[in-house]
């Protein structure tokens, strides 16, 4: 049984083939997606988890009332679609949906070229509320892709009642992102920073490069027995877990950090994270399955 001060997060690190044209991205829906889709729902139903997370345009109309269902008891993050040009984040909670505009757009996108620039400030200011939702008595803020890199930073350093941030992506240069999670939880040990990206072709070459990864607090004897397991992660010491570029999801169960002990020897001690698992969503042939569990 999941204790109260755990909350559980998977993600989905899904192949998905994308394309554009001069006003949208938009998805290539074809089997191998359809393939995915229902073996992450068959997860969602099966464990159950306080957060999923899928990548930046995984959005299918398809799902819709499967996950308005699933989301009373889960808060889903199903990546993100163009909508009149614009991309949107698409958030199911307690059986409704949320569509919050992406405010940072990639300049390979084309909403690039009619949105302009928005400063930090103002988006703390003005935005920061339709991005944060609330999990187990926890804030969460999700942040699409572009989103976390230019402002996770300064939420991290002013905000200490976060408990992580979701953040769909379609990253192919994911480098940077891993530089900014450095630095982020650098300042800030206590926060969570859960990076869903994927593996994609756009225009029908190699794009997304998946290696989705998980920042927060873990303890240093935790680090070291995933290690010994096969579970590899960043040399970073809040560097809890990252996958490789396949169609995979990790799952695990993760302290809220008010509980998490600074020390090892202290009554309060729990380790974190629990039962992690990282596992193939489909499998091409045997050499493709990778399963973790602890």
């Amino acid at each position: 049984m999941r204790q109260n001060n755990y909350i559980a997060v998977i993600s989905f690190q899904l192949e998905l083939n994308l394309a554009c044209n001069s006003k949208k991205e938009y998805l290539i829906v074809d089997d191998k997606y359809y393939t995915q889709m229902e073996k992450s729902i068959e997860l969602l139903n099966e464990l159950n988890p306080d957060i999923a997370i899928f990548p930046e345009m995984s959005f299918n109309e398809k799902y819709e009332n499967i996950m308005l269902k699933i989301s009373k008891d889960t808060l889903i993050v199903f990546g993100s679609t163009y909508i009149d040009g614009d991309n949107y984040t698409v958030i199911y909670q307690k059986g409704r949906r949320y569509n919050i505009m992406k405010k940072y757009p990639c300049p390979d996108e084309p909403m690039a070229r009619h949105t302009s620039r928005i400063l930090e400030r103002e988006f703390l200011e003005n935005y920061l509320e339709e991005h944060t939702f609330i999990v187990k008595g926890q804030k969460v803020i999700v942040l699409n892709c572009l989103e976390y890199y230019k402002v996770a930073y300064y939420i991290s350093g002013q905000r200490n009642d976060v408990f992580g941030f979701l953040v769909p992506a379609s990253s192919s240069n994911l480098d940077v992102f891993v530089q900014e999670s450095m630095a982020i939880h650098n300042h800030n040990e206590s926060i969570y920073s859960f990076i869903c990206n994927t593996v994609s072709k756009y225009n029908g070459k190699d794009y997304g490069v998946g290696e989705s990864y998980i920042f927060g607090p873990i303890c240093k004897n935790e680090r070291k027995w995933l290690k010994e397991e096969g579970v590899n992660s960043f040399n970073h010491l809040s560097s809890i877990a990252k996958i490789n570029n396949k169609s995979e999801y990790i799952y695990g169960e993760f302290i809220i950090s008010r509980f998490a002990s600074k020390f090892k020897r202290s009554d309060f001690y729990e380790s974190s994270p629990k039962n992690l698992i990282i596992k193939h969503i489909i499998r091409k042939d045997d050499s493709y399955e990778r399963d973790v569990k602890r």
